[in-house]
């Protein structure tokens, strides 16, 4: 007769008695698959927020642009000076010869070459008072040009300090004087600084098959643009999004020009498709713009002091900075300056100004700044996360942490439409109706309703084409320390 055999699992025979048998007890052949395991479905933020975006959404703005290349013209000082040698001999009452030296010679001045703004008849004036006039300006057009200028009147520190030194002197031009039926002087045309920054292309993606995509997990996932739900790619697919956003706003912050030819003169192979980096491009961000253009502080390895402060006030007001400042602070800056402020009780904001905040200090505070007033400049200070950051910024070695920006945070105006223009913003390219301010689109045959290809497969992409924009360079100040 035929008989019917089991395989070679073990199974459970339920017993009368509570005797553990070889048949009924649990063993660890069976724990795995009988014993439920105890999983919180909530997932640890072991790091806290990672985000590190913020900076250019709360102090900035944002802007179309139809090219590639954004520009935009700032205003000159109205007034000016030059950078002089004197003569060697002592001139007494006689004419002395001023060696005009570098920085003394802008474009435009007068016609289209590079021009001194001083002209004859100008009065200029030293820092010691002493008063000169020019009665010969040379229209020569390099540095080491001459002009001859005669002392209003002599004094002990004409002769002893000024003539015969070979140190450069700045001079102001404070006013002219002119004798009776003279001619009319040459004019001077105002001058202009241009700016100019590109736009760049910034991309990523994010891949899940469909098998993948119907995975349950313990945890549960919260994604901002796609729901909520037991599935892991949900969790890849946000952190995909959330690392995207700081890529941008890392480029927008520490971003530099590409100046090297053998960079965009190759290729790369991107995804298997070999790629010319011709039309490659960067885009000057935050800190290299201030760098390059505006005011910084190098403390060295020294912690930041009142003194530093006060130089960091007195420059500031020099170059027309905001009475309102936005410090972004590393870790290492930042629990300088609360040191620094603690010792002498400067964290009351008796005196702050929270014109940026309506006038609420309670805001400032919400958004994690303390605020203080020095010599009538209030800072607003945060520390700002992205220079504290392992992966980033805070490497071993990086100075970063030490580092600081004060960012003005009055508004300038327009002087063609009359609006309002922040003291940075962000530049996206858009033209007609279509925008790469950011772009997100799905693709694949996974999990979409409407399937765009038969790869079983979902794919996220996402996509922008930005820069940035600052105005007025003078008005901030980038501070380091190492």
């Amino acid at each position: 007769m035929a008989t019917v055999s089991l395989g070679g699992e073990v199974h459970i025979r339920p017993s009368a008695v509570q005797v553990a048998t070889n048949e009924n007890y649990v063993s660890a052949m069976t724990t795995n698959s009988l014993r439920q395991r105890d999983v919180s479905e909530k997932l640890v933020k072991r790091y806290g927020d990672q985000g590190i975006t913020g900076l250019l959404e709360l102090m900035g703005s944002k802007a179309p642009s139809n090219n590639n290349t954004f520009e935009h013209f700032e205003e000159s000082f109205r007034h000016n000076s030059v950078v002089v040698n004197f003569s060697a001999t002592n001139p007494g009452a006689a004419a002395v010869t001023l060696t005009l030296q570098a920085g003394s010679f802008k474009d435009e001045f007068i016609g289209g070459e590079d021009y001194s703004a001083v002209r004859t008849g100008d009065i200029l004036r030293d820092k010691d008072g002493d008063m000169w006039y020019v009665t010969d300006a040379n229209t020569g057009v390099g540095e080491g040009d001459t002009d001859t200028a005669i002392a209003y009147h002599i004094t002990g520190t004409l002769n002893s300090a000024k003539t015969g030194t070979g140190d450069d002197y700045e001079l102001a031009i404070v006013g002219n004087a002119h004798p009776e039926g003279s001619v009319q002087p040459d004019g001077l045309s105002p001058l202009v600084h241009e700016y100019s920054n590109k736009c760049m292309i910034l991309k990523e993606s994010f891949e899940v098959t469909g098998s993948e995509a119907t995975n349950i997990v313990y945890v549960k996932v919260d994604n901002e643009k796609m729901g909520s739900g037991y599935v892991w790619y949900l969790k890849g697919e946000s952190d995909t999004y959330k690392r995207f956003m700081d890529y941008c706003e890392l480029q927008m912050i520490l971003g530099r020009k590409i100046s090297n030819g053998t960079l965009t003169g190759s290729s790369a192979t991107i995804d298997g498709t070999s790629e010319s980096l011709a039309t490659l491009r960067s885009t000057e961000g935050l800190f290299d713009f201030v760098s390059n253009k505006g005011q910084s502080m190098d403390l060295g390895s020294a912690s930041i002091t009142m003194a530093d402060f006060d130089n960091i006030v007195k420059s500031l007001d020099k170059y027309r900075g905001a009475k309102e400042m936005a410090m972004y602070a590393g870790i290492n800056l930042s629990l300088d300056i609360d040191d620094l402020l603690a010792a002498q009780g400067a964290y009351a904001a008796g005196g702050a100004n929270f014109g940026t905040f309506q006038n609420n200090k309670n805001m400032a505070l919400n958004l994690g700044f303390n605020s203080f007033t020095r010599g009538g400049y209030t800072f607003h200070k945060k520390t700002y996360d992205l220079l504290n950051h392992p992966k980033l910024t805070a490497h071993t070695g990086s100075n970063y942490p030490g580092w600081g920006i004060c960012i003005p945070m009055d508004m300038q105006k327009d002087a063609k439409s009359g609006e309002k223009i922040p003291s940075l913003r962000m530049r996206y390219k858009a033209a007609n109706g279509y925008s790469r301010e950011m772009e997100h689109w799905l693709t694949g045959s996974a999990v979409l309703q409407n399937k765009t290809e038969t790869q079983d497969r979902l794919k996220s992409h996402y996509r922008t084409e930005r820069g940035f924009e600052g105005f007025a360079a003078n008005r901030y100040m980038l501070i380091k320390k190492s």
